[in-house]
């Protein structure tokens, strides 16, 4: 690893977040995109110890495509990042259908058993009803159902949502993985999202495990990159686990 490829936010630094391939046998370090971060050099992003990435490819209500998930995508993959796409809800105005179709559109080709894509996402941030489910946990578990339909190719689809916020509106019946928002200070690699509302943790309530994806920080700061990006965790160690357990196709 060169040195100068990474820089690390001071709030990421007090979390003992070290962005580092150096020995460690805990989570495995990723990051997520969207336009916000403009124009990436994801050869830099791999040289700087970064294992998986999500890029946001589309947006609800509008129905908004971000214009630089397909470069993302292909010029992750293509330095040796494990990728996967995210879509960000408006639950309350559109159906699971509507959006998974637009979302799929967009982004399907990039969403494949090569090897080289992860599960799907969707990003709870909006809490504005369920148009067409009585709950949000069923409005979830059909936006990936319907995902899910799109392909021959096995797929386990994320929810992203805060800890104390979109995880609590969900019910043990939530059919997706868990990737938690929840900046608590903890290191990257040997922490974990859970320590407050753990009674929200709907795969395994009260405790502090079952989750798959933790976003630890969104003050990072990556060669590669201008500007603050996400940092990410995967609970984890290797690629190959993450490929075998996440991977489109279950590769």
């Amino acid at each position: 690893m060169k040195k100068n490829n990474v820089i690390i936010m001071t709030s990421v630094l007090a979390a003992g977040c070290l962005a580092s391939t150096q020995a460690h046998a805990g989570n495995l370090f990723g990051i997520d995109v969207s336009d916000y971060q403009g124009a990436i050099n994801w050869t830099s992003v791999a040289s700087s110890g970064v294992k998986f990435a999500y890029a946001k490819a589309t947006e609800g209500y509008d129905f908004s495509e971000q214009s630089h998930f397909k470069t993302n995508m292909t010029s992750g993959k293509a330095a040796g990042i494990q990728m996967g796409a995210y879509h960000f809800a408006h639950s309350g105005l559109d159906t699971p259908a509507q959006e998974a179709s637009y979302f799929w559109n967009f982004a399907g080709a990039y969403i494949k058993a090569d090897g080289k894509s992860i599960d799907p996402a969707i990003d709870f941030d909006v809490f504005s009803g369920h148009d067409g489910t009585s709950t949000y946990t069923a409005w979830f578990n059909q936006w990936a159902a319907d995902v899910k339909s799109k392909t021959t190719a096995y797929m386990h689809p994320v929810l992203i949502a805060t800890s104390c916020g979109g995880m609590c509106d969900m019910t043990t019946n939530c059919t997706l993985s868990e990737w938690v928002v929840e900046y608590n200070g903890q290191n990257l690699f040997t922490g974990h999202p859970w320590g407050d509302c753990d009674s929200c943790n709907y795969v395994d309530p009260g405790t502090d495990l079952g989750w798959t994806f933790w976003q630890v920080s969104s003050t990072g700061r990556i060669g590669g990159i201008s500007g603050n990006v996400d940092f990410d965790a995967y609970n984890g160690s290797t690629v190959a686990e993450l490929k075998s357990n996440e991977g489109v196709g279950g590769l």
